[in-house]
């Protein structure tokens, strides 16, 4: 994963053989975080929080209810191994613990994840996966926060309707 420093490729090691466990593995996190990256303006202040949030997201598990539920616990304890602060990982593990709900006043971290992670939905490598489950695309696209978010989700589903 490019953009990192010392302290999140310590923590994307520290997460890897979890996420590894995944549907999508490890593959699905770099590809959230490379959209975040790419089509995100993460302030300066929230960045480490920002890319912690990306790399921990699902390390729980495959299934919603292991994400939320063992998500948290084992985020804290990987963030504590790398001196993470208690408010921080209190904010972190709370998104991570319900990062697929849409939120009335979601933080913009929150937000930053949430539409990256639906935008993965949209990449070549997941697309097909969720369009064979008849995946209502309309409903993912207007359940992001940004609007540059859902234009470029409706440009990418477009393309990927051609293709498949």
């Amino acid at each position: 994963m490019g953009d990192l420093g010392v302290k999140m490729r310590e923590l994307f090691e520290l997460a890897r053989p979890y996420l590894e466990n995944n549907s999508f593995g490890v593959a699905h996190t770099q590809r959230v975080f490379d959209f975040a990256t790419r089509y995100f303006s993460i302030p300066i202040q929230s960045k480490d929080k920002v890319h912690a949030i990306i790399i921990l997201h699902d390390i729980g598990g495959i299934s919603i209810k292991d994400q939320y539920a063992k998500g948290p616990i084992i985020a804290e304890k990987l963030l504590r191994q790398i001196d993470y602060d208690d408010k921080t990982i209190r904010e972190i593990c709370e998104i991570i613990g319900s990062h697929h709900e849409k939120k009335e006043n979601a933080s913009d971290e929150f937000k930053i994840l949430y539409d990256a992670d639906q935008l993965a939905k949209f990449s070549k490598e997941e697309f097909k996966s969720y369009d064979v489950k008849n995946l209502n695309w309309n409903s993912v696209i207007e359940s992001m926060y940004f609007e540059h978010s859902k234009k470029l989700a409706r440009k990418t589903m477009v393309e990927r309707k051609k293709i498949t």
